[in-house]
């Protein structure tokens, strides 16, 4: 049954879209745009785009020149040619410099320690075990633009990870007046979707949102291969199967604002997404254990069902002073939930001597979540000098909770098995404060120190022990932008950055609990695990020659000690342990070169190439002669390659998109991922005024396939998966209302930015996100 928020928010909607047309006729344009004050930078404008009235219905990254901040670079969304039940991953994996895999894992430049951000804030929504699940089921129409931060500053906690940062900024309200878009699409196999997005500006208040539905379907083929060399024996088990999930996803994302007075402003965003789950599996099990015929040889069966609920309530007061000056209060809560049950039904060729395990049923919740509470001052201290200053409490518990029972074929009695159940929970409070200057010293030099303190205390409880213990850390972390500036307005620019960073260990690393993951896998983590502490340097050379823009990154990447995951086996059994732990250190030197290129109205492409060499250290047992065991450090060499490329034309109503991936060999951690490689078509056709047909096609040549190798001394351990590719799917999108003008005013107040750009500030003010603009005080 629905909740009266969620009904209410729904019945909004509609009634925004019904009556938008008819308030768009009413509307007056905004008045004659005010200069804004003298800044201390210039701010680089993308380049103007004709106007477009399905402009709510489309994402675009290649049709402008990326907005090249002194600490980021902003990906404007508004007109990539994707189906309205596109997904921020799908969005995402578009951009510059960021990779997506098929479980929904980001990566910038290869980076998987990347941390994704709402609105300059942590969330809970997209962290933990479930990150991927909930970024692949969060629509793209909520999304306003993408912020890629290689080198975060002193203004972006650490306490989710150390690694760059993908801040997505959600949608901003539009122009004076109501309008609004109703979209439908179906895909092969029973896919399907619907949305409806919708705002109203006037007056003192603005609403917006969008609510929609998506039928989904996700099926995989793959393999595991292990061989595991355990004292005189030698056992091997190969695991050969299918998946499939058929997922059902309800979607609303309402935003309610409201301007106090002449200068404040008030914003309460609700982000809300339930999917459920039918799931079912078959995979086929051969076992040898020190002999040349099978040890056991069984067909394992399992269907079940899982629920995953995402959601982010976030209340935001700005309270400006001047142009300059404010003060912003964010208070925000979050969370990630997932729980699910499999009934498994093992059907034998070959029994084991130890018995069959004929049925059994497994059940695991993992939930994390997150409030947080901050405050953000930004004032100018003099003209050519911007002070911005903040502190933030929060509170994070994740918990993970798997249970596991033995069931009786003739009683049907369901007996616990202790070995495979796993209860625990940590809660970690977090303290910050930070401040940062962005100073314009000359015509041409920049600066922007920064200094972050942080300050983690974590409670962990062994539920399964009955016992609990806990851990305090302080951390101390700079960062620097310097940025030289030359030619017209600036637009040449060279940037140097310095951060330092510290990634903690997960939830699952320090569950000191063995947990199963199949038959013949587990994992287990170590509470004592240290936290990795990365230093990264960058050189930024941004510039435009014509109708071409291009940015060459050079940057260097040094961490220690690393987290990773060793195979241990089980004497005696084919088992394999994935166990965490703490080994070497990992250096990564690398070039990041992006084009992006507008020669007319109608074409404009992009390419990105990342070249990388990157060594990384680990300790490996060695054995003398006479069996004695010994430890030696080894260096493991990979130089990975990620090439993007991006493509967009446009004759008469039609537009034609391409977009494709590859990423070369890489090292992850103690495993090995092989080339991945990936095409992605869409077609638009405008029929009449805001009526548009699109389609799109995810993995064209099905080509989407992980293949994961790991070894040690012990264990060979090899894995390979195919997702089922050359998914289309065809939209009809209907918009109607909206006005033209200036969307930089705003009920006539001069205080005021642009709508989504939350106000003036300066570049990497992360305050409460909002796109990263620059009015006042450029990046």
């Amino acid at each position: 049954m629905q909740t009266p928020l969620i009904s209410a928010s729904v019945t909004g909607l509609a009634l925004l879209c019904a009556g938008a047309a008819a308030q768009a006729q009413t509307q007056t344009p905004p008045a004659t745009p005010v200069k804004p004050a003298v800044s201390a930078e210039i701010s680089k404008k993308p380049e103007e785009k004709p106007a477009d009235d399905s402009a709510m219905q489309r994402v675009d990254v290649v049709a402008q020149r990326p907005n090249e901040q002194i600490d980021r670079s902003v990906y404007d969304l508004k007109q990539e040619v994707i189906t309205p039940a596109a997904s921020a991953a799908d969005v995402i994996a578009n951009v510059p410099n960021v990779t997506v895999d098929q479980d929904g894992k980001v990566a910038i430049r290869g980076n998987q320690n990347t941390q994704i951000f709402v609105d300059g804030k942590r969330s809970a929504m997209f962290s933990g075990a479930n990150a991927g699940d909930a970024l692949n089921s969060y629509p793209a129409e909520a999304l306003e633009s993408v912020e890629v931060i290689t080198v975060p500053g002193a203004e972006f906690g650490s306490e989710g990870g150390g690694g760059p940062i993908l801040n997505l900024i959600t949608r901003r309200v539009r122009p004076k007046g109501g309008q609004g878009a109703v979209s439908a699409g179906i895909g092969q196999s029973g896919r399907h979707n619907a949305s409806i997005v919708g705002s109203y500006n006037e007056g003192r208040y603005q609403i917006e949102g969008q609510a929609g539905i998506n039928s989904n379907i996700n099926s995989r083929t793959g393999w595991s291969n292990s061989l595991v060399n355990s004292g005189p024996t030698t056992s091997s088990t190969l695991r050969d199967g299918s998946s499939r999930s058929d997922s059902n996803t309800f979607m609303l994302n309402p935003t309610f604002t409201y301007n106090v007075g002449e200068t404040d402003r008030a914003r309460l965003a609700l982000n809300y997404n339930r999917t459920n789950s039918d799931n079912e599996s078959l995979y086929d099990y051969l076992t040898y254990q020190g002999a040349p015929t099978p040890y056991q040889q069984y067909q394992q069966r399992s269907n079940g069902n899982s629920h995953m609920t995402v959601y982010q309530l976030a209340f935001t007061y700005e309270q400006k002073f001047n142009r300059t000056d404010k003060l912003s209060y964010d208070f925000r809560t979050s969370g990630n939930n997932r729980e699910g049950e499999n009934r498994n039904l093992n059907s034998y060729t070959i029994l084991p001597p130890t018995g069959p395990r004929a049925q059994f049923l497994n059940g695991n919740n993992n939930t994390s979540r997150l409030s947080e509470l901050s405050m953000d001052y930004t004032k100018a201290l003099t003209p050519m000098v911007l002070l911005t200053a903040g502190v933030k409490a929060g509170i994070n518990t994740g918990q993970t909770d798997a249970d596991y029972f033995n069931i009786d074929p003739l009683t049907g009695e369901e007996i616990i098995d202790v070995d495979r159940a796993s209860a625990f929970k940590t809660t970690e409070h977090s303290y910050a404060v930070y401040v940062t200057t962005n100073a314009k010293l000359t015509n041409h030099w920049t600066i922007k120190p920064g200094l972050r303190y942080e300050k983690i205390d974590r409670d962990i409880e062994y539920i399964n022990q009955n016992n609990s213990g806990g851990d305090s850390s302080k951390r101390l972390m700079p960062s620097m932008f310097v940025q030289y500036a030359w030619g017209e307005l600036g637009n040449s620019t060279l940037t140097g950055a310095y951060t330092r960073r510290i990634t903690r260990p997960s939830l699952a690393d320090i569950n000191p609990n063995v947990q199963y993951v199949n038959d013949t896998s587990y994992t287990l983590g170590d509470p004592r695990i240290a936290p990795m502490h990365g230093d990264k340097y960058e050189l930024k050379y941004d510039d435009k020659s014509g109708w071409l823009n291009y940015t060459i990154t050079p940057y260097r990447e040094k961490d220690s000690p690393l987290i990773g995951r060793a195979l241990t086996p089980v004497p005696g059994t084919a088992i394999v342990i994935s166990e965490a732990m703490n080994y070497g250190a990992k250096t990564t030197n690398g070039v990041s070169i992006n084009f992006q290129g507008r020669p007319d109205r109608s074409l404009n492409f992009g390419a990105t190439i990342n070249l990388q060499h990157l060594t990384q250290s680990v300790l490996a047992n060695q054995y003398n002669t006479d069996g004695t065991r010994y430890t030696k450090e080894f260096e493991l060499v990979s130089n990975p390659k990620i090439v993007q490329l991006r493509a967009q034309y446009t004759t008469g109503d039609h537009t034609f998109q391409l977009n494709g991936n590859y990423n070369g060999k890489r090292l992850n951690g103690l495993s090995q991922s092989d080339t991945t490689w990936q095409v992605n078509p869409g077609w638009s056709w405008r029929l009449a005024p805001g009526i548009t047909l699109r389609s799109s096609i995810r993995d064209l040549f099905n080509s989407n396939v992980n293949h994961t190798i790991q070894y040690s001394d012990t264990v060979q351990s090899e894995s390979y998966s195919r997702q089922a590719g050359r998914v289309y799917t065809v939209a009809l999108s209907f918009s109607l209302g909206g006005v033209t003008g200036d969307s930089r005013l705003r009920n006539g107040n001069m205080f005021r930015g642009q709508p989504g750009e939350g106000g003036t500030r300066g570049p990497g003010q992360g305050g409460n996100g909002g796109g990263g603009g620059s009015r006042g005080f450029p990046g």
